[in-house]
């Protein structure tokens, strides 16, 4: 294993060893509440307390990997290029990047603005996706139409600063690269939507020309070689705004190393990190 595979190594086992430990920490009280759940009360406690791992595991995983994302496209583009608080413009701010945790945008841009808010959804709603098969006109969401959100947004800049948390942003050495990014992406028609404009809200905040966004998976739900599908493509051109499994992975891992390789150094981080034993044991010590 080469250098920068151990490191890579041992991005995934720390942040997954800081998960399990946070797991561990409130296992007990999350188990207790789901035996007052009566819907539940017929089945064994083994079955309860491996379904409230699986939930705790899927809600919490988010941010562990999104912080093995962030050191590991730093490994590839620099500390510099993938900071904690991403202000290409140099706002002003008075804001402690030691009290951040994850990535921040720091704009003049009031992002909370309803004017502004809604001028994005009627963006996101005039530019759907529309017809089925030859027939399919992709959403008019693509890299040049997003830049008109650049001058509209200039109308709601404010005297001070605001900050919008970001899934993952980094400089390439060309554009400033946002990403909204998901487990699988695999959305409902209700939340997708939502989940476009909190990304064309960010782009817009972040108000620099040389600036793309895109919405990213950590796999591919329909399997990895396989057309992914997802709501969101009725709301964003496909797959001109989408970095998907494989495509999210060789986007950040540094230059040698291949989205296959990754997965197969993440299996032997969690293997070290005995993750099946730790929660068979978390599990037994708590129903007993």
């Amino acid at each position: 294993m080469t250098q920068l595979e151990e490191r890579i190594k041992e991005i995934v086992y720390e942040e997954f060893s800081k998960l399990i430990n946070n797991i561990e920490g409130d296992f007990k009280t999350n188990y207790i509440k789901k035996r007052y759940n009566f819907l539940l009360s017929q089945l064994d406690k083994t079955i309860t307390a491996n379904m409230v791992f699986v939930s705790s595991f899927e809600s919490k995983s988010g941010f562990a990997i999104e912080s093995c994302a962030k050191r590991i496209a730093r490994l590839k583009y620099g500390d510099k290029n993938v900071p904690t608080l991403v202000n290409p413009r140099g706002i002003k701010h008075n804001i402690n990047e030691n009290s951040i945790n994850g990535q921040y945008i720091v704009t003049d841009i009031d992002t909370d603005n309803g004017d502004l808010r809604g001028n994005i959804s009627t963006f996101r709603a005039t530019n759907v996706a529309s017809g089925k098969g030859g027939g399919r006109t992709e959403s008019g969401v693509t890299q040049e139409s997003i830049k008109s959100l650049i001058p509209m947004a200039q109308k709601f800049k404010t005297s001070g600063y605001h900050t919008k948390p970001v899934d993952l942003a980094f400089f390439d050495g060309k554009d400033w690269i946002i990403m909204e990014l998901k487990a699988g992406g695999d959305l409902d028609s209700s939340n997708a939507p939502a989940n476009v404009e909190k990304l064309l809200t960010i782009y817009a905040g972040l108000n620099v020309s040389n600036s793309k966004a895109y919405f990213a998976t950590l796999y591919n739900k329909n399997g990895e070689g396989n057309t992914w599908t997802g709501a969101v493509k009725k709301h964003m051109a496909f797959p001109e705004m989408f970095l998907i499994g494989k495509n999210f992975w060789n986007t950040i891992l540094p230059d040698g190393i291949k989205y296959e390789r990754f997965t197969e150094i993440y299996k032997e981080a969690l293997e070290e990190l005995d993750l099946n034993l730790r929660i068979n044991e978390m599990i037994k010590k708590t129903i007993t």
